[in-house]
């Protein structure tokens, strides 16, 4: 291995007089960073040491554009992670200790309820000490749920479903307790994130107690929401509603084209009062219409169980914006069926390519969180902006749209015009506006 030559390196990370204030200009105000100064050179191996709550962890977030520094700059490759957050994330790479996701949206949840986790908890005391640590237990909560759901309290059935894998966690409290100060922990898996996750909640437990006891001397104030975030389900919603408008409008369209195909002949099609273009028109309309009806399904019940708020003129704007989007989803897909005729052969592979889309273009996960290979497809996979460019409106993140979205948008309704046109060309081959 060849050492380093300092003067072939380029600064790939870059944090310049970087203050970090949360909840600035209120009472609740904290410096996380003050004048930091770091620099990463190509070929480096940075390491970030400090106690547990030394902020090493804002860094990395600062880094990779999960949040912006109050102050000073962060320059990753070049670029501000902040305002290219996109960008930043697919040439960088992250393994968290804790399994996330990271979108443009915040989301506070992972699935469409809470996690409280079942465990046991085994009384053997029963001072008045031991009752107020069980009540704390009882009650101690995340922004979502309890952290407990406490389903047994017989220690031989405990451990004997601990053992077994049935519970996560049997906590007693000997019948010591109010001498040594002591609770006791068995698990069914020590080193699984699962378990750390169990042992940290545990840990913010006892520090409830603690302090209800006048007994804690350091407090922490970590920030875990804010006010613009949206539980996870929620995001499933928005990116299902998308979904459900361009699959559906891509989908139907295909299938109207390659029935029509099978089912009437050339010459049929070609003495078509309207002309077969406009027949091809037609079909667009039509796939538009029951796109946006159907779309209504899963926004309805994403309103009812996913926890999904209505903010109606972003959803009007959405659903006005889309339509270029499907008309050109509805165009490819008559192009689809042009080329392969048979609606049996069309259907499996927009729904392939349409699910995969959901997957890897920021519907489902964000793109930090894809393999390299996804990652790059992203960047160049046309469809991505539909749930990176309307998730953030429907969930009220953005108002509006930029003059460049406007111009892309506009432009995907041509080209569904013109991909029917090209459909009936190919199909014809012969003129496609006239009728009989």
């Amino acid at each position: 291995m060849q050492p380093i030559n300092p003067q072939e390196t380029k600064v790939v990370v870059e944090i310049k007089m970087v203050d970090l204030i949360f909840n600035k200009n209120t009472k609740k105000e904290f410096k996380a960073l003050e004048s930091l100064n770091i620099q990463i050179k190509s070929g480096q191996i940075f390491c970030l040491l400090g106690p547990n709550g030394s902020d090493k962890t804002t860094v990395i977030n600062l880094i990779n554009g999960l949040l912006e520094p109050t102050y000073g700059e962060v320059s990753v490759l070049g670029m501000k992670p902040s305002k290219s957050k996109k960008s930043v994330l697919q040439k960088i790479s992250l393994v968290p200790q804790e399994t996330a996701l990271y979108n443009d949206l915040m989301v506070v949840i992972f699935g469409g309820g809470g996690d409280n986790w079942p465990v046991a908890i085994v009384e053997e005391s029963n001072s008045i000490e031991s009752q107020k640590l069980m009540e704390v237990f009882k009650t101690s909560h995340s922004n979502i749920t309890p952290y407990f759901d406490i389903v047994e309290t017989n220690l031989q059935e405990a451990e004997k479903k601990v053992s077994e894998g049935r519970l996560h966690l049997l906590i007693k409290i000997p019948s010591d307790f109010i001498e040594s100060k002591n609770i006791e922990l068995k698990t069914y898996n020590i080193n699984s994130d699962a378990m750390k996750n169990v042992r940290l909640r545990v840990e913010h437990t006892l520090n409830n107690y603690l302090e209800q006891s006048d007994e804690l001397i350091v407090t922490s104030q970590q920030v875990t929401e804010q006010p613009n975030d949206v539980w996870r389900s929620a995001s499933y919603g928005g990116s299902s509603v998308l979904l459900t408008l361009f699959l559906g409008s891509m989908l139907i369209a295909a299938n109207l084209y390659a029935f029509e195909y099978e089912n009437r002949t050339k010459k049929e099609i070609l003495l078509s009062p309207i002309g077969p273009l406009m027949a091809g028109f037609g079909i667009i309309l039509t796939s538009i219409i029951v796109s946006l009806t159907i779309s209504l399904i899963p926004l309805i019940l994403s309103i009812l169980f996913l926890h999904f708020k209505l903010h109606f003129f972003n959803l009007l704007l959405v659903y006005l914006l889309i339509i270029p989007i499907l008309i050109c989803c509805a165009g490819l897909g008559i192009l689809l069926g042009a080329y392969f005729k048979q609606y049996r052969l069309i259907q499996p592979l927009i729904i392939l390519i349409t699910i995969g889309t959901y997957i890897i273009g920021g519907g489902f996960a964000g793109v930090n969180m894809l393999m390299p290979l996804a990652r790059r497809i992203v960047d160049v996979w046309v469809f991505s902006v539909i749930f990176e460019w309307f998730n953030p409106v429907i969930h009220n993140f953005t108002t509006g749209f930029s003059i460049s979205q406007y111009a892309f948008i506009l432009i995907a309704g041509i080209l569904g015009i013109l991909f029917t046109r090209i459909a009936y060309k190919f199909e014809t081959g012969t003129s496609i506006l006239g009728g009989q």
